[in-house]
């Protein structure tokens, strides 16, 4: 199990690296603004006090998301990244108050109850170990806290699989039922499942 991990660790760290050069092409960065949205929206909805407000980004790529939370005003702002070349583009795009650190999202560098939102987009299906990265992201979060995921969603399980098959470093596409599940599992209490996007459901749940 721990040959694995580490094969499918190492798997992605190649991938993301490799894909750091063109990974702000504007076509596929309009395809991650579709996945984006609905957790920026959600976030400035509920967000009174934008220098007060902690997020993490799990799986930040090339700080795209960070970089629009910048633009909305908020400060206090982290990301992690498994590829350092990933994090190296992020870092020429975004302020110095930015916070950027290579790590795996089942052992986050962060003490519990740190953030008030904790992010990951388009990269659940990448994680080798869900429930594991769901209990970490939830014991960074603070009480009353939002984790929020939002990923790729296929509607039928036979396309999942097949891109579960082809594409690089995946491990599970989730259906929504087990998005809640795996939730549900973990302790914390969703509030809002929707679909946010074509091929994106995002999932928000409460840190109780």
């Amino acid at each position: 199990m721990r040959i694995a991990k580490t094969a499918k660790i190492e798997e992605n760290k190649v991938l993301f690296n490799k894909w750091a050069k063109t990974y702000d092409n504007s076509l596929f960065q309009f395809w991650m603004k579709g996945f984006h949205r609905a957790a920026l929206e959600y976030i400035k909805k509920h967000s009174a006090t934008e220098k007060k407000i902690s997020i993490l980004d799990i799986s930040c790529g090339s700080g795209e998301l960070l970089k629009e939370l910048v633009k909305k005003g908020f400060k206090n702002i982290y990301g992690i990244d498994i590829a350092p070349k990933m994090l190296l583009a992020a870092k020429r795009k975004l302020p110095s108050y930015a916070k950027l650190y290579e790590a795996d999202v089942n052992k986050l560098p962060f003490k519990e109850n740190k953030f008030d939102y904790v992010l990951s987009t388009e990269a659940f299906h990448h994680y080798y170990d869900q429930k594991k990265a769901l209990q970490e992201m939830k014991r960074v979060t603070k009480r009353k806290g939002r984790v929020i995921v939002a990923d790729i969603n296929f509607y039928f399980r036979p396309i999942h699989w097949l891109f579960e098959k082809l594409e690089p470093g995946c491990v599970k596409v989730n259906s929504a039922k087990q998005m809640r599940e795996l939730f549900n599992r973990v302790g914390l209490k969703i509030e809002m499942q929707k679909r946010t996007f074509l091929f994106a459901v995002t999932t928000i749940g409460i840190v109780e």
